[in-house]
């Protein structure tokens, strides 16, 4: 799987929000403009996936509670 492939359950606010990168740089890498070097790619594919996960954790617990 390429990595624009890997990002495309991620939307690209989320992309700036759990990394901190630039919003040019997170769209640039949804639509394949860009890419980060490989050997940095699946560091940053982890990165995604644990915030996401605990974000989504917050997300649910938040909404039990309402």
């Amino acid at each position: 799987m390429s990595f624009t492939e890997d990002l495309a359950p991620y939307s690209a606010p989320e992309i700036v929000q759990f990394l901190g990168c630039p919003r040019a740089t997170a769209y640039q890498w949804k639509d394949g403009r860009r890419m980060p070097p490989e050997w940095q790619q699946a560091h940053w594919l982890r990165i995604l996936a644990a915030a996401s996960k605990k974000h989504n954790k917050t997300v649910d617990r938040n909404h039990h509670e309402r």
